[in-house]
């Protein structure tokens, strides 16, 4: 009877009828028990071992899965952070601001620096009632409303630079008395001195006044900050 031999745990082929290890005669029976004894084939081990990689190579999709979900999970949870931030950053409470200077009116147009350098260079500020002009200080005239500085005065004496205006600051000049009514470039009605100088918040570089003859003269801010002089109390 012939019997094929076997791989022991030790992996060495032993003969399959006795279990000793594999030595065969000329006539391939094992030497120790005569049984006829046929080696183990090694096409066998090969394929053995082919299949094992090949099971080996098999994808787990389960894995896969996982790694996609969570993959998923983290770019949503990534763009729900995001998405939080930047409400946060647009409906937060306004930026608090610095307390307004003393001095200056209501209705500063924002950015308007250069306004507010007149009303802080200026001040501080009184508003005028009625037909009140205030002579001889320097008015401002905004939104309206007259107010007069209760520092400051700037000359009409010819000599100190005034000129023609030409820019078109006041539209209409109505004369009555040592008053004039006139219409600023927006058609706001105010009431002033003649030769009083006064400036319109809508170009606070340039100061204003009328001369006796209805005449509208100018200068520039900074000519007529350099040449200022304190009201007498």
């Amino acid at each position: 009877m012939w019997h094929n031999a076997r791989m022991s745990r030790d992996g060495v082929d032993v003969c399959g009828n006795c279990g000793a290890p594999l030595e065969r005669d000329e006539g391939d029976r094992c030497r120790w028990c005569h049984a006829g004894a046929r080696p183990r084939t090694p096409r066998a081990r090969r394929d053995t071992a082919g299949e094992r990689l090949r099971a080996n190579r098999k994808p787990n999709w389960r894995v896969a899965a996982g790694a996609v979900i969570v993959v998923f999970v983290a770019v949503v949870a990534g763009l729900v952070i995001a998405g939080t931030v930047v409400s946060s950053e647009q409906s937060g409470p306004p930026r608090a601001t610095g307390p307004a200077r003393p001095g200056t009116g209501q209705g500063v147009p924002p950015g308007s620096t250069d306004l507010q350098n007149l009303q802080q260079d200026f001040g501080p500020w009184r508003q005028l009632v009625g037909q009140e002009t205030g002579t001889p200080a320097l008015l401002l005239l905004l939104n309206g409303t007259v107010q007069a500085s209760t520092r400051w005065t700037i000359s009409s004496a010819a000599s100190t630079g005034w000129t023609q205006d030409l820019g078109g600051n006041v539209n209409s000049v109505t004369l009555s008395g040592g008053r004039a009514a006139i219409t600023d470039a927006d058609d706001v009605h105010y009431t002033v001195g003649v030769g009083q100088a006064f400036v319109v918040a809508s170009n606070p570089g340039t100061a204003l006044l009328i001369k006796p003859g209805g005449t509208v003269m100018s200068m520039t801010l900074a000519q007529a900050t350099a040449m200022r002089q304190p009201l007498r109390k």
